[in-house]
């Protein structure tokens, strides 16, 4: 298991969070550290460097929710109640309370109507707070999916029970996004205020922590990482917990003896530096970030990648909370993601290269940019090619589908050769050296994929 200690300073205030009787929010990119934070929070020797003494009438409970059986309110209250049960079991089993508790998740599991679903739920967490002097402290890990699925009655009845015991029941979730931008609505947005004012953006890990991370890779693996290699390693992954773990064991698979000389050095960081971009669990960890942005942060990363203008400021500003792009610049946390997103921004442009026609809209686009509205004669020669796509049209096939079946004799090629010339002036970017319409000497004319 990771190093307890990492993270000081974020565990600090949401400690002081449940001291108070508040709700908080962690909010941070994919294996940024919210799950080993979450977890870290309920263990008596985090406690204690936080003063374990504030925290003596509380009891964390975490909560994974990968592990829900099913996106469903039972589903949902199941795995609270059973995490109740096996955290609470093994602390006071035989406490007067649990009975309650464990007949309770028995009658959430196979109830004998719906309408115990939330009542047995609501009896669990009852018994709880009547059998105990301590708070309970729900560490809700992995909340993304549940809060956006869910129906909206499941955070009603939580934020009642929030009401209801006011002191004596306090929530902490952990999310890629914070509650508001997941989900609005009546239905969740009394629960999402309880969080709102006590939100925690996760950046990238202090360097403290980074050193700690490193020595226990190397413990752990029985690396040896140098001087250099720390450089080498701050540069490529920053505080991302989840790619600096990555980017150390592809360089601690390389690294040699404990003393190199910098020629040495310089010659295994070149090596490890050209196959990061190859590395099944590097480029992983590049996935998960991407994944879990949003389309408008994707745009706006694309754009600074491109050194493109007019980029969204908001997406810039909470990708810079998130320790995505770096405080005070327009720079990738790392050269590593940084070239992800190169790759992405690519991608994209590959898709929309070439000639696209919306046919029922008359609309074309030449390499994602609309292009001027074409002539009726125009529009129909481009329908014809881009209905025989990389397949050759002679000219009675033009003739025939642009001006009419009765002129086949009356059109020459000349005539031809000049519409191709116009429609080539609004749809290749050099008309001179088409790319996409291209002349088949002596049969005819295609459009070609790029």
């Amino acid at each position: 298991m990771l190093p307890l200690t990492l993270r000081h300073e974020d565990g600090a205030y949401v400690l002081q969070r449940v001291v108070d009787g508040d709700c908080s929010a962690v909010v941070g990119v994919s294996n940024t550290g919210k799950s080993h934070l979450l977890r870290s929070l309920a263990d008596r020797d985090v406690q204690r460097r936080h003063h374990a003494e504030h925290f003596a009438g509380h009891v964390f409970v975490y909560v994974d929710f990968n592990l829900m059986l099913e996106a469903t309110e039972q589903g949902f209250y199941e795995l609270i109640l059973r995490s109740l049960v096996e955290e609470l079991g093994t602390q006071d089993p035989e406490a007067s309370f649990m009975d309650r508790l464990r007949s309770s998740y028995q009658t959430l599991v196979a109830p004998p109507s719906a309408f115990q679903i939330s009542l047995s739920f609501s009896e669990g967490l009852m018994a709880v707070c009547q059998g105990t002097t301590r708070s309970l402290v729900l560490l809700f890990d992995e909340f993304d999916e549940p809060f956006e699925q869910l129906e909206g009655r499941v955070f009603l009845n939580l934020r009642a029970l929030k009401d209801k015991y006011r002191r004596r029941v306090g929530f902490v979730t952990a999310t890629n996004r914070r509650l508001s931008s997941i989900r609005r609505g009546r239905d969740v947005d009394e629960f999402v205020e309880l969080f709102e004012p006590f939100t925690r953006f996760l950046g990238p890990l202090p360097k403290p922590d980074v050193d700690e991370v490193i020595d226990w890779v190397a413990t752990q693996e029985g690396y040896t990482f140098d001087d250099e290699d720390k450089a080498f390693l701050y540069h490529h992954a920053d505080g991302h917990l989840g790619l600096l773990l990555a980017v150390c064991r592809a360089l601690g698979e390389v690294t040699g003896e404990p003393v190199r000389d910098p020629g040495q050095d310089w010659l295994i960081h070149r090596q490890v530096r050209e196959q990061l971009d190859r590395d099944l669990n590097v480029q992983g960890e590049c996935r998960k970030l991407w994944d879990d942005l949003t389309e408008s942060q994707r745009d706006a990363l694309m754009g600074v990648v491109g050194s493109e203008k007019d980029i969204d400021s908001r997406a810039i500003e909470s990708m810079r909370n998130k320790g995505v792009i770096r405080q005070g610049e327009e720079l990738l946390f790392s050269p590593v993601f940084e070239g992800f997103v190169r790759r992405q921004r690519l991608t994209r442009r590959r898709r929309y290269e070439g000639v696209q026609v919306d046919v029922e809209g008359g609309k074309v686009w030449v390499d994602g940019e609309e292009i001027p509205t074409l002539t009726e004669l125009e529009y129909r020669l481009l329908l014809l090619l881009y209905g025989q796509l990389e397949k050759i049209c002679d000219k009675y096939q033009i003739v025939e589908a642009v001006w009419g079946e009765e002129y086949i004799d009356q059109v020459d090629d000349a005539r031809i050769d000049k519409l191709l010339s116009r429609l080539r002036a609004k749809v290749e970017p050099d008309p001179r050296n088409p790319r996409y319409i291209v002349t088949v000497r002596g049969r005819g004319y295609k459009l070609v994929k790029p």
